[in-house]
C-alpha cells in the first residue's frame, strides 16, 4: 500500500508541475485574446467539446477537460490523464459610420478595418486517480479575454484604440463518488488578470496631432467551482456546475503622451497611479448526455452567466481625472444541442448548434466590445490512436448579428454599424498513463 501511495504522489507531482508550467506558457503566449463567446467570455477550452458547440460539456466527462466543465465528472475517468488543447480564434469586426467631436464637428479618418485580432488560446488539464472513487484534477486555461485594436487614424479613435483583457485561471479540483449514481467535485479558482485600455485625445488644433491616454493594471483574484454528476445508468447522465464570480481590483497607472499642456492642465490629464474594479461573472450550467446505442448519442447544455454584475467601468486616478463608462449589461443564456456518432472503436464524429445571447444593451454598446447575439455551427472528430492516446479536432463558425453603435463620450460621438463573425479551429490530445 505504501509503494502504491508513493507512486501516485510522484505521478501527481509530475503532472501538476507540467500543467503549471503550461499555464505560465499560456499567459506568456497571449499577446491578444479575442472573445470567442458573448461579452468577454471564452468558451474554447476543449477541442473535443468544440465539435459539439459545447453541448453536453457539463455531463460528458470524456477527458480531463471535465476538471473545468464539471469536476464531478472526473470520477468517470480511470487511471491518470493529461490533455492539452490549442484553439485558433479568428474573429472579424468591421465598422462603418461616422464620428463627431464634442463640438459637433466631423472627425476625419478611416473606418478602422478589422478591429478584432486573431489569437491562439491554449488550455491544459490533468486528472490523477487516487482510487476508483477519489480523483484530483487541475485546469489551467483562459476563461475570459478580449482584444480589439484600431489604427491611429480611425474615426472612433477618441472612443477607443486598444482594448486588451487577459485572464488566466488555475483551478485545482477534487472529485468523489458518493454513491453508484452521484459524484461531487470542486475546488478553488485562482485568476490572474491584466488589462490595457488606450484612446486618442483631441488636441483641438493646438497641436497638429492627437494625444493619447492609456490605463493599465493587473490583479490576482480568487473564487471557487462546484459540480455534481448524477448517472441514471451507464448511458444517461446529467451534470450541474457552478463557477463563482471573481472580483479584481486592478492596481496600475493612467498615463498621457502628446497632450497639449493647456488641455492637460484643464482636464487633469496627468500621469498617476490608478485603480479599477472588475468582477468576472458567476456561471451556472446544466448538461445532459444520453446514448441511444453504442454508436449514437445526444447531448445538450444550458448555461446562465451573471453579466449584470458589469454595471460600469470606472478608473480612479490618485491624481487628476477619473473616468467612468456606464455598461449596465444584462444576464445571458447560452444553449446548445448536439449529436455524437461512433462508427467504430477508433473514430468519433460530432456536430452541434448553439445560441449565445449578448449581454450588451444597444444603448451602452462601445467600440471596445461591439458584440451582438451569436449563433454557432460546429463539427469535429476524434481518433483513438491507441488505448493511451486520443487526438481531437473541432471547427466552429459563429454567425454574429450586425451591431449598431451610438456611443457618446466627453470627446464626442461615434455612430454606425459593425459587421461581425468568428471562425474557430481547435486541436487537442489526451493521454492516459
Amino acid at each position: 500500500m505504501s509503494m502504491w501511495g508513493n507512486e501516485n504522489r510522484v505521478r501527481a507531482s509530475g503532472l501538476l508541475t507540467v500543467a503549471l508550467a503550461t499555464g505560465v506558457m499560456t499567459g506568456l503566449a497571449l499577446q491578444a485574446t479575442p472573445a470567442g463567446a458573448s461579452g468577454f467570455q471564452l468558451k474554447e477550452q476543449s477541442a473535443e467539446g468544440l465539435g459539439n458547440a459545447f453541448a453536453g460539456a457539463t455531463a460528458k466527462a470524456y477527458d480531463p477537460s471535465t476538471a473545468f466543465w464539471n469536476p464531478a465528472g472526473m470520477t468517470r475517468l480511470s487511471g491518470n490523464h493529461a490533455s492539452m488543447t490549442m484553439s485558433y480564434i479568428s474573429p472579424s469586426s468591421r465598422f462603418s459610420g461616422s464620428a463627431s467631436t464634442a463640438f459637433g464637428t466631423p472627425v476625419g479618418g478611416s473606418s478602422g478595418g478589422d478591429a478584432a485580432k486573431d489569437a491562439f488560446v491554449p488550455a491544459t488539464y490533468g486528472v490523477i486517480s487516487l482510487s476508483d472513487d477519489l480523483k484530483l484534477g487541475l485546469a489551467v486555461n483562459v476563461p475570459f479575454g478580449l482584444s480589439t485594436e484600431y489604427p491611429l487614424d480611425w474615426v472612433g479613435r477618441y472612443q477607443a484604440l486598444e482594448s486588451h483583457l487577459h485572464i488566466t485561471s488555475v483551478t485545482p479540483t477534487v472529485a468523489y463518488r458518493v454513491t453508484d449514481n452521484l459524484s461531487v467535485g470542486g475546488g478553488p479558482v485562482f485568476q490572474y488578470a491584466t488589462v490595457t485600455l488606450t484612446s486618442a485625445i483631441n488636441n483641438l488644433g493646438l497641436l497638429p496631432y492627437d494625444g493619447q491616454g492609456k490605463v493599465s493594471g493587473d490583479d490576482l483574484g480568487f473564487g471557487f467551482a462546484l459540480g455534481a454528476l448524477w448517472e441514471f445508468n451507464e448511458r444517461t447522465r446529467i451534470g450541474v456546475n457552478y463557477r463563482s464570480r471573481v472580483h479584481h481590483t486592478f492596481d496600475g497607472t493612467s498615463s498621457y503622451v502628446d497632450v497639449h499642456p493647456v488641455l492637460a492642465a484643464a482636464g487633469g490629464l496627468v500621469n498617476s497611479d490608478a485603480s479599477a474594479d472588475l468582477t468576472t461573472p458567476d456561471i451556472a450550467s446544466v448538461g445532459v448526455y444520453h446514448e441511444f446505442n453504442d454508436q449514437w448519442a445526444a447531448v445538450a447544455d444550458v448555461a446562465w452567466t451573471n453579466w449584470s454584475l458589469f454595471e460600469e467601468l470606472k478608473v480612479d486616478a490618485d491624481v487628476g481625472a477619473d473616468s467612468l463608462t456606464v455598461e449596465d449589461w444584462h444576464d445571458t443564456v447560452f444553449a446548445s444541442v448536439g449529436g455524437i456518432y461512433r462508427p467504430n472503436e477508433h473514430w468519433t464524429f460530432r456536430a452541434g448548434v448553439a445560441y449565445d445571447m449578448s449581454p450588451v444593451p444597444d444603448k451602452h454598446r462601445t467600440a471596445r466590445i461591439p458584440g451582438e447575439d451569436r449563433y454557432w455551427l460546429a463539427t469535429g472528430a476524434s481518433y483513438q490512436v491507441a488505448d493511451w492516446l486520443e487526438l481531437d479536432v473541432g471547427f466552429t463558425h459563429i454567425f454574429v448579428n450586425d451591431s449598431t453603435i451610438n456611443e457618446t463620450t466627453s470627446q464626442g460621438n461615434l455612430r454606425g454599424t459593425y459587421e461581425n463573425d468568428i471562425n474557430i479551429v481547435s486541436i487537442g490530445g489526451s493521454i492516459r498513463f
